[in-house]
C-alpha cells in the first residue's frame, strides 16, 4: 500500500488518478483509504511519512474532500469506536507551554495597558527629565555619603 502526503494525493487527484476515496473507520477516528491508479494508498501526515493522518471528526475529513474537488467518498464505520477518543488523544507538552507562555504574555499586556491608561489619565503637573534625574543623583549621593561616614567611623 502506498503512502500520501496531501500534498501528492491533491496532485494525483488533479491528473485524474483518483479512482474513490473511503473513511476507513479505525479506533474513535478514520483514515483516507485512497484508490489510484496504481493501487491503494493511504493519507499520511507530512512530517512523519509513516504516521496515518487520521480524523476524530469525519465532518473535517470530507472537508478536506470537499476543497480537493471530490464530491463522493464511502464510510466505513464498521470499526468505528466513538468513545474511545480520550484514550487515543494524544498529550502534547509543547502546546501546554505554548499556551501557558501566550497566557502569560497577555496578563503582561494587561498588567502593561492598565498601566498605560492610568499613567495617561494622571492629572498631576508633568515632572521634567532634568528634576527627576538632578532628584535621583541627590539621593544617589546622600546614600554615598553616608555609606563613606559609615566605613570611616
Amino acid at each position: 500500500m502506498q503512502h500520501l502526503t496531501l500534498e501528492q494525493f491533491r496532485s494525483t487527484n488533479e491528473a485524474g488518478g483518483v479512482l474513490s476515496v473511503t473513511l476507513k473507520a479505525e479506533g474513535a477516528g478514520f483514515e483516507m483509504q485512497i484508490e489510484t491508479l496504481r493501487g491503494l494508498a493511504k493519507l499520511v501526515k507530512s512530517r512523519d511519512k509513516n504516521e496515518m493522518r487520521r480524523f476524530l471528526d469525519p465532518r473535517k475529513a470530507l472537508l478536506l474532500l470537499r476543497d480537493l474537488g471530490i464530491r463522493e467518498a464511502h464510510i466505513d464505520s464498521q470499526k468505528w469506536r466513538p468513545e474511545d477518543k480520550e484514550f487515543e488523544r494524544k498529550p502534547r507538552p509543547d502546546r501546554a507551554e505554548a499556551m501557558k507562555a501566550a497566557h502569560e504574555a497577555l496578563s503582561h499586556t494587561d498588567w502593561l495597558r492598565e498601566k498605560l491608561t492610568m499613567s495617561a489619565s494622571d492629572t498631576r503637573p508633568r515632572v521634567s527629565h532634568e528634576q527627576v534625574m538632578s532628584e535621583a543623583q541627590a539621593i544617589i549621593d546622600r546614600k554615598r555619603q553616608a555609606h563613606a561616614e559609615k566605613t570611616t567611623t
